[in-house]
């Protein structure tokens, strides 16, 4: 009797458990990498959740990192200057997702000043930037309602308090 065969699409393909583990995991790793890039952290994370073992992740992480594939430093750089170029992101907001993608906090530091020094970037700006943003999107509300939408939101985006205050004393008048 023959065995049975299945219509599922890569029924056949190794899974992490087979006995190709290593090549499997680092192979896997780079195909990750090479369609954008990660923190060692959420690398890890993604192996361990295609089920290699702790071993293998452990060893690939390794592998990768001695290789220069994977390098903290260089990702939180990449991440810091394109949410501050694109988004204008404030440190803080920066800092708490570098953080959660797993990157200690004296290399996010580092990263977003060495961003900020090397594209000369001048905070007070981009505060600027996005506030007169969001004052276009809020349409002609009343003052007082504006001067509190719009603080509410740079709040939320991680600005400092006197940076809001600054910036949103100086785009509504009138409503204090």
């Amino acid at each position: 009797m023959n065995p049975p065969t299945s219509n599922r699409r890569g029924a056949n393909r190794p899974t992490a458990s087979t006995s190709t583990n290593r090549t499997t995991a680092y192979n896997y790793a780079l195909n990750l990498l090479a369609a954008r890039p990660y923190a060692a952290r959420a690398l890890e994370r993604k192996l361990v959740q295609r089920e290699y073992s702790p071993a293998e992740v452990s060893e690939t992480i390794d592998r990768l990192l001695q290789n220069g594939l994977l390098d903290d430093a260089r990702y939180a750089e990449q991440y810091a200057r394109s949410k501050i170029l694109s988004s204008g992101a404030s440190k803080r907001r920066l800092q708490q997702d570098l953080y959660r993608k797993g990157i200690k906090g004296d290399i996010a530091t580092q990263a977003i000043a060495n961003v900020i020094e090397q594209e000369e970037i001048d905070p007070a700006s981009i505060i600027d930037h996005v506030a007169k943003k969001k004052l276009a999107q809020l349409g002609d509300l009343e003052p007082l309602v504006l001067r509190r939408r719009l603080f509410a939101f740079l709040a939320r985006r991680g600005y400092d308090l006197d940076e809001i205050k600054s910036v949103v004393g100086r785009l509504i008048k009138g409503s204090g």
